[in-house]
């Protein structure tokens, strides 16, 4: 029994050597007590190992602050990669294979390397890296001349990584760290960066590695958009699409989603939601592998009424019924129905004042009036083709403040 007291004592003691003069390997089997230095064990006769008490050190405490403090700090600024779009943090970008996720992914680095416009979104020139995990080399090639034949500087691309929780974090760390002015990185796609699995991810899991790739983005302050597939199963909501759980989503800043109902069609349905963007719904043409933004079937309603608003109102303004209105612009060669030109007159009132056509009802006795005015142009206002991506009519705008009061004396 000597010897072997002697022995492991002795092997303590090589431990205690190299670990210092507290033994780690103590404090792991309990949290509340450690061990007395060994060199201090002949102080027990007859026990092998002696403890102490010793206080557990205090949790930290939250970091709270109150509405009052937080109102008297302004509000930062998003600091966009993509202006309503795409701000730092974890997004997604989902669609069925094939259907030109790649293509526009590309296309995003390119427009943000520029500080072009993407999809009518303004852009803020910073440098990006791209990893593309499905293509090689000689396709990036390929697909890069095929949109540009200048390349930008600050595109870095990469077709290799490590796979989430075993090196794939530290990798993008460092590439940071030695790049600082990337502010955007594309990974093509998710399932290269996971961890092969023999059953279907469940939530924890999808939620983990989201999580994982959102703390990379979060701690470098840049926008990480990964690009995802879509489930068979179609859904109402386009965001439950995204293959696997909602762990994805509930951990992603963001999401958006390409949906293209048959592939020999050149358009697409571009579906974006997140924390810090409004939800919206773009309509997309693809031609000659690059994708533009396109009318909906709204804004294509609105581009054929406004020219025939404009002619109808060059001279002077409008009172009538909805009948009468709809027998002039059919004149103009505009084919409305009284009733639908009369509701969509109402329900798109301010819009139709940012072009600076003015709209307003008038109840007689007998019957509902339309009451139309073009104002006079004000350089100060108007809209911006460019920050819609398609061509808007030449079409007067409004003053700040218009008011009807002078038209409607005309009009009586």
């Amino acid at each position: 029994m000597i010897f072997i007291k002697a022995y492991i004592g002795a092997c303590f003691l090589i431990f205690e050597k190299i670990q210092g003069e507290s033994v780690p390997f103590f404090q792991s089997i309990t949290h509340t007590k450690h061990p007395v230095p060994l060199t201090e064990m002949s102080k027990a006769p007859g026990a092998f190992f002696v403890f102490q008490e010793r206080k557990c050190p205090m949790l930290n405490e939250l970091n709270t602050y109150t509405l009052q403090e937080l109102y008297k700090q302004p509000i930062e600024p998003i600091p966009w990669v993509v202006e309503d779009l795409l701000a730092p943090g974890l997004y997604f970008l989902g669609g069925s294979p094939k259907v030109g996720k790649s293509w526009l992914a590309l296309q995003l680095c390119l427009a943000v390397c520029r500080g072009e416009p993407f999809l009518g979104f303004k852009t803020k020139r910073n440098e990006v890296l791209y990893i593309s995990l499905e293509d090689g080399p000689r396709r990036l090639h390929i697909r890069a001349l095929r949109l540009t034949e200048e390349a930008p500087a600050g595109l870095y691309l990469c077709t290799h990584a490590h796979l989430i929780g075993h090196g794939l974090e530290q990798q993008l760390d460092q590439m940071l760290a030695e790049h600082p002015a990337i502010k955007l990185v594309i990974i093509d796609t998710l399932q290269k960066i996971r961890e092969a699995t023999g059953a279907s991810p469940s939530y924890s899991i999808d939620y983990r590695d989201a999580s994982a790739l959102k703390a990379v983005a979060d701690r470098n302050d840049i926008c990480l958009l990964v690009v995802h597939h879509l489930r068979k199963q179609e859904d109402k909501d386009p965001f439950k699409q995204l293959s696997g759980t909602n762990g994805l989503n509930g951990a992603a800043d963001g999401s958006i989603v390409l949906d293209r109902q048959k592939r020999q069609e050149g358009t697409a349905t571009m579906s974006a939601t997140g924390r810090d963007i409004e939800d919206m719904e773009l309509t997309l043409d693809f031609s000659d592998c690059r994708w533009s933004r396109g009318c909906s079937p709204e804004q294509l309603q609105m581009l054929q009424l406004l020219p025939a608003l404009q002619r109808l109102l060059a001279d002077k303004p409008f009172s009538g019924t909805a009948t009468e209105l709809a027998a002039r612009l059919e004149n103009e060669g505009s084919l409305w129905g009284p009733a639908q030109l009369s509701r969509y007159l109402q329900s798109h009132e301010e819009e139709l004042a940012r072009y600076g056509i003015l709209v307003s009802t008038r109840r007689t006795s007998k019957q509902r009036l339309l009451q139309l005015c073009s104002r006079p142009h004000d350089e100060n206002d108007g809209y911006d083709a460019s920050d819609t991506g398609f061509e808007i009519p030449d079409v007067s705008s409004q003053p700040s403040s218009p008011s009807l009061t002078s038209f409607t004396s005309q009009a009586s």
